[in-house]
């Protein structure tokens, strides 16, 4: 009788591991695969860093910001949103046509947290669109605006095949008029591996350039694309 009971206890208990083992793979097999995280800055890449430039709405000064990197020999990477892309094609044609790189920054520069699923997808799937038909390029690399972002929008940009890159030191040009301050700034926090954020339009930019780079250099640093900084 006892060995009777036994195999029973032994027989239920192997039903419920089995029945279990099913519904976790069912269960897993339902989940999609983790988004990467967001990139703010690659380390292991001593005395590099990555130049990154957003546009919204205006391209005063990108080509004084253009002559700047061509004769430092700087390449870096832009990311457009998709309405500033179709108001200024010619512009967005001289970015690549120089060799930098080109990111996704949403079609309309809608902050994505107040969205939907769908419209987030929409939003990242426009501007690829828009960058396919009016520049023939496939971007690699998307920033949501503000910097904001959470697993859906994190999701949305696997789905592109785009990484997703924010920075770790933000330069505030748009706060200032003074082209040392951005300078300093950007000096006092630089470190191996970082993204810096600038944005075309900001009145003091152009000025500080010279200046940033000027700075790097003597520290033994290089400025490169996102996608160089990537690499390996």
């Amino acid at each position: 009788m006892l060995g009777s009971w036994r195999l029973s206890e032994k027989v239920a208990l192997a039903l419920i591991m089995v029945l279990g083992a099913v519904l976790v793979t069912s269960a897993f097999g339902q989940l999609r695969p983790a988004a990467p995280e967001a990139i703010y800055f690659v380390p292991g890449r001593p005395y590099r860093v990555a130049f990154t430039f957003e546009t919204r709405w205006s391209s005063e000064g990108l080509t004084e910001l253009l002559q700047i990197l061509k004769a430092e020999a700087v390449t870096a990477t832009f990311f457009l949103t998709g309405s500033w892309l179709k108001e200024h094609p010619g512009e967005a044609a001289a970015i690549l046509g120089q060799g930098h790189e080109i990111g996704n920054h949403t079609l309309s520069d809608t902050v994505l947290l107040y969205l939907s699923g769908e419209e987030i997808e929409a939003e990242l799937e426009g501007f690829n669109e828009a960058a396919r038909e009016i520049l023939e390029y496939r971007p690699r690399l998307f920033r949501p605006p503000r910097g904001l972002y959470n697993g859906i929008v994190l999701q949305a940009a696997r789905k592109q095949r785009c990484r997703t890159v924010l920075w770790s030191i933000e330069s505030y040009d748009y706060l200032c008029r003074d082209p040392g301050e951005i300078s300093a700034r950007i000096g006092s926090r630089l470190h191996h591996g970082a993204i810096i954020v600038f944005r075309v339009g900001a009145a003091a930019l152009a000025e500080a350039l010279p200046e940033v780079l000027a700075q790097l250099r003597e520290r033994g640093y290089e400025a490169v694309t996102v996608s160089a900084l990537l690499k390996n």
